[in-house]
């Protein structure tokens, strides 16, 4: 349920940018959502398709890409990618390190906007 929220901010944006470029329609919207966000697309989708009805953007498609977690080795800065299955036992596959810094899989990012004028 924590997916409504955040689709509402991702759509009043979509919305700004649609007034602004003086759209007819959003026909797509293009998302990067990390893994580690723990939204579920199907639920983001749905949620779009309920709060875009009779608005510009209604029967638009929200395409999602997920982007995996990745660290950086605190100790010889080798990136890994950290294993989801057991998030408390990632080690540096380089030097065995088991402190690293998170550098992706948090993101929420509109990376595109398609419209109609």
């Amino acid at each position: 349920m924590h997916e409504l929220p955040i689709i509402k901010t991702v759509f009043n944006m979509v919305m700004e940018y649609a007034e602004k470029e003086h759209a007819k329609r959003v026909t797509t919207v293009y998302l990067e959502v990390g893994v580690l966000r723990d939204f579920i697309p199907e639920y983001l989708k749905k949620y779009w398709e309920y709060i875009s009805t009779d608005t510009i953007a209604d029967g638009s498609k929200l395409l999602i890409r997920e982007i995996e977690a990745k660290a950086r080795c605190g100790k010889c800065n080798t990136e890994y990618d950290i294993n989801m299955e057991d998030l408390y036992n990632n080690k540096c596959p380089k030097c065995g390190y088991d402190k690293g810094e998170l550098i992706k899989g948090r993101e929420l990012i509109i990376y595109s906007i398609e419209i109609e004028n």
